[in-house]
Parts: C-alpha cells; structure tokens; sequence
C-alpha cells in the first residue's frame, strides 16, 4: 500500500466528488476522481488504488456493475470498495456486496462515518498485501527448499548379479514427508527404505530429515534390521511424539550378490513381492510405526528374490491417489497392473499407471516407490 494511501472517488454528481475529496484530503490522502462509471473502472485498472469510493447510481454502467467487473479481473490487486448510495433499500446493499464491494454508506454520508470506514478498509488493505508479500517470500523459501530435499535422494549403485534398485520420490506440494534411501553398508549388502511421515509440508519434511541422519547413523552400529528399526524409533519418540506426529517405513536389507532380502516393517503398508507365478505370498510382519512408543519390537522375515523376481515397496500416495472422481487407485488396482504388465521392473509403469489415473486430479499426498528386482535369466 503506498504512502499516503491512493483513493479514487467515482461518482456522476461533482459536488458529491468534491465534498469527498476535500475531507479525504485533510486527512492526509491522496485522491483521483472519475464522474462515470466506465471512467472509473479504466482509472481503477490503470491506477489501482489503495481505496474506491464507489457511487451505486451512476448513468450507462453503475457502481454494481463497476464493482463485479473490477472483481472479476484476476490481474488486479485487493483494492477495498466502499459502495455509496442515496437508498436506504437493503436490496440495493445487498447486490453491492454480493458484487464484490467491502463496506457502504448511506447519502447524505457522515464526515466521522467515512473517515471511519477509510480507516478501517485502509487497515484491511494494509493486513493483505503483507500477507500476499509474506506468501510471496514463502514461495521462495519453498522453492530453495525443495532443491535442499532433492539432495537427499541418494545415487543408487550398480549392482552385481543381475540386481538393481530404482526409487523415485514427488512431494505433494514444495516438500514432502515421504523419504527413500539406499545406503552402503561394509559387509557388501544394501540397506533400502521408504518411509512416510504423517503429515505434508514444511514440518514433516524436517522429521524426515531428522529421520534419515538417525538411519544413517544407527545403520554403522546395528547389523539387524528389526535391531536398527528399535533403535531409530526410541530417539524419533522423544523428537516427534509430544507433537503427534509419527512415521511408517519398510526397511530392507539386501544381498545383490544372492537376492536375499532381511524386512521389516514399522507401521507401513505391506511390500509387493512379484515371483513367477504372479505374487508372492509375503508373511505379515508385525511393527509399530516409528514415535508411538518408545520401547517398541520389531520383527523381520528374510525373502529370496531370484532372477525374474521383484520386490515394490511404497507409501500410501500410490494407494490413495484420488482421480477427479475422488476414486481412489487402491491396492486392487496395483495388483492388476502388476498382473496385466510385464517386468521386472514394475516400478516405473507403476508410476505412469498411477499418474494416467489421477489425470487431471492435482496429487494429494506425497507418493514413494522403491523397487529392488534382478534381471531374468535366459537359457541358451
């Protein structure tokens, strides 16, 4: 908002414009005038002041029509409008507020009541454009935001025996809460994980920070996944749990050189394990998700992933990705596509499978898949 404020006054009779630009004046305003209804509304997109005073009855286009035009044209900024009438008639208030106007008064207008008003629209109009500004620079801090989270996705290495490992990560909005890490450990084997943390945005982003130095950290100590996930958990409940929060992860220790997987489960949806025959029969795994107690077991089960094999593991914005319908992908869903489909790998088609889904639909919540298959092996 400028400094004074910027008022225009729109109104065919020159008297009323008069009155109201010297009592605006001595209050320190600065004011444009316009005695049409057209006029006004050029001046009001060409100037765009701080306030409009806004007669209702004005020949060839009216104060209503002024007010709905410049309210429908998104390329204008707030600017506070103040509908002026000779009629007492609440029909006539109520069409100039429905319109789009923010306050009015009634002919012969009160000096005190407007200047009131002034005030107290100029305080509104003050009060918005600091929140537009301050949603501006947040978009920015956003933005830089995003590009630190994509640093911590990891490079994935090549691996022996046919093995490979590809995973992909798209926060709903600038940041997400979801996380996905391969981690090299000194025996030769992979530790592999997506997790999700319950909530989106700027906060569960910074769990998931949290979350994914204390992986690192406890992967150099502990050399069993259920082990590891116990001891992630008992320090992520004292930084998270006072606040509500948790988080779901499917970790997964993998030998590329045998395809023998260790798994464990804290909270988070079963894995996909694609064999042969079409799925596989994984057995539950029992976990709490991470920050709910401190003291919380973990079990793991040890699969095999032979060559042709695959296992998916994801977080729930596969599952509950809502198309415009609101109708949601489901894991029924994901089981045809792995059915109808052939791999490995699945994960990409997963992906586009669930993207060609949600179609025009913008995404609702963070969506992880990390996939760990080993090529087939063909007979000469």
């Amino acid at each position: 908002m400028r400094t004074p404020p910027l008022i225009l006054i729109v109104d065919d009779n020159p008297a009323n414009v008069e009155i109201f630009q010297m009592r605006l004046e001595a209050n320190g305003y600065d004011i444009i005038t316009a005695t049409e209804g057209q006029a006004g509304l050029a001046m009001a997109t060409e100037k765009q002041p701080d306030l409009i005073l806004l007669d209702i009855m004005m020949p060839k286009m009216d104060g209503i029509e002024v007010c709905r035009r410049i309210r429908a044209d998104e390329s204008l900024p707030f600017m506070p409008i103040i509908m002026v009438t000779a009629k007492t008639d609440s029909k006539d208030i109520v069409a100039g507020l429905e319109a789009g106007a923010d306050e009015y008064l009634t002919k012969p207008v009160d000096h005190a009541a407007l200047v009131a008003r002034v005030k107290s629209m100029l305080r509104i109009k003050s009060l918005h454009d600091t929140v537009i500004e301050q949603s501006a620079q947040l978009k920015i801090q956003l933005k830089t935001a995003t590009k630190i989270q994509s640093l911590f996705w990891p490079d994935i290495p090549e691996l022996e025996a046919g093995g490979h490992i590809w995973a992909t990560s798209l926060p709903a909005g600038y940041v997400g809460g979801d996380l996905y890490d391969v981690i090299p450990l000194p025996d030769g084997s992979l530790l592999a994980y997506v997790a999700d943390v319950s909530d989106k945005g700027v906060p569960a982003a910074l769990i998931m920070a949290a979350l994914s130095t204390k992986i690192r950290s406890e992967a150099l100590h502990q050399s069993e996944v259920d082990k590891l996930l116990e001891a992630v958990n008992h320090d992520l409940y004292s930084l998270i749990s006072e606040e509500g929060f948790f988080a779901t992860i499917a970790l997964a220790r993998y030998w590329a050189s045998s395809g023998k997987i260790q798994l464990a489960l804290g909270g988070h949806i079963q894995p996909v394990w694609i064999v042969e025959s079409g799925l596989g029969d994984l057995p539950h795994v029992n976990g709490l998700s991470l920050g709910i107690t401190p003291d919380a077991k973990y079990e793991k089960i040890e699969i095999l992933v032979s060559p042709g094999h695959s296992i998916l593991l994801f977080t729930d914005g596969v599952t509950e990705a809502q198309n415009t319908r609101d109708e949601l992908f489901g894991i029924e869903r994901l089981f045809d596509y792995v059915a109808n489909s052939d791999g490995p790998p699945w994960g990409k088609g997963l992906l586009d499978s669930v993207h060609h889904w949600r179609g025009e639909s913008p995404a609702n919540d963070d969506l992880t898949i990390l996939e760990i298959w080993r090529d087939i092996i063909f007979d000469p």
